[in-house]
Parts: structure tokens; sequence; C-alpha cells
């Protein structure tokens, strides 16, 4: 009986994975501040100097239900440095690494974790930053992150901007949903009961059968 159970929990599984990548694509409009009123009016009315996913949760429940999903946006998107005030510094993809991973020693010193990069460029000093004093291998890592620093294009006067990773501009459900899945491997069997040359019910039957999702009285 527990067979059943837990392809019905992958069957959820995989409904709620579509439900997201259709939400993100109205996520990637807000990230990327489109012409659209709902955008502008939730930019201006909580984010003026405030980074979205670095903030105590705002706004309406369908607004605070779609900013959760950041996580998964920001997993599939870069930023692009403007005036760096709502990037995260530690934890957003601004440049060839997220900070936090290639500096974790220096991170683990950190007083704000979610301390954007306009604030990070501004700082007048160290102890503004970091807990002092620095341990040896955090102070190792505070020179190569200072050269990092160095070489990063910073303007101040122009917006930042986000794309996908792949370099794509466009956001696409069916593109999401794939990337999620591209490691996967299905059995060669799937793939010739699809290409057979079956009505498409008899398709559809045969494959309930094989992934055990047939209203058989067991089942029941």
């Amino acid at each position: 009986m527990q067979k059943p159970k837990q392809k019905g929990g992958l069957g959820v599984l995989n409904l709620r994975l579509q439900n997201d990548a259709l939400l993100l694509k109205q996520l990637h409009k807000f990230y990327s501040r489109q012409d659209i009123p709902w955008v502008q009016l939730i930019w201006n009315r909580y984010y003026t100097s405030k980074i979205p996913h670095a903030s105590v949760e705002v706004g309406s429940f369908w607004w605070k239900d779609l900013l959760r999903l950041n996580v998964l946006y920001r997993g599939i998107a870069k930023c692009y440095l403007g005036d760096g005030s709502i990037v995260t510094f530690w934890g957003d993809l601004w440049s060839s690494h997220i900070l936090s991973f290639k500096f974790p020693r220096l991170f683990s010193f950190a007083l704000n974790p979610d301390i954007s990069v306009r604030e990070i460029i501004q700082a007048e000093d160290l102890d503004s930053i970091f807990h002092l004093p620095l341990s040896q291998q955090a102070l190792e890592e505070l020179f190569e992150m200072q050269t990092l620093l160095l070489q990063i294009d910073y303007n101040a006067d122009s917006p930042d901007s986000w794309s996908f990773i792949s370099g794509n501009q466009i956001y696409s459900s069916s593109r999401y949903y794939r990337l999620v899945f591209q490691n996967s491997h299905s059995h060669p069997i799937f793939a010739k009961l699809w290409k057979s040359k079956c009505t498409s019910r008899l398709k559809f039957f045969a494959w309930l059968l094989l992934v055990v999702r047939l209203n058989t009285r067991h089942m029941l």
C-alpha cells in the first residue's frame, strides 16, 4: 500500500513544480522592473531602499507567496550590477561566484549576511562590516576579496538588472521545467511508448499502467 502513496506524492510535487514554473514568470517581471502597474506599485511602496528578498515580508498574501519563490529565481538568474542597491553582497550571484561560498571564513565574520553590494562599496571601515578581529584565514580571504572589488564594474547612476544564467532575457516556464529535469533519465520504455503508433488513448492508458496510477481496486 505504500507504493501508490509514494507515486501520488511525486504527482503532487510535479504539480507544485509546474505551478512554481508559471509563477516565476511573474517574479521575473518584478525583478526586471517591467513597466507594469503592479510591478511599479510594489517597488515604490515597499522597496524604495530595501532588497526584496532580504527584507521582512510585507504586502498581500499573494505577493508574500510569490516572493518566497525568490530562492528558485535567484538560482537561475544573475544580477548585473548598477548601483548594487537590490543585490545582496554575499548571497546573490553578481560576480563569477556567490561570495559566501567563495570566502566562507570571511563570511562567518559578517555583521549582516544580507548586506547590499552598495553598502559594502560605500563602507568607510571594516568595523561596519565585520566582527573584529578577523582570523588569519579570514584576513587572507579579505585581501583576495578586495582585489575582486577593484575589478567590478560599479555604476552608482544606473539600476541593477537581472537576467538568466543561460543568457536568455526572456523567461519561459517550459525552459525552467526542462532545466529541473535535465539530469533525470526515464526508462527507455517511455520513449518507445510515446513514439509508438497506438492511439493517444492507449498510450495514456499504458502510461498510467507503467507509473502505477490506474484506478484499480488496490489503488482505491
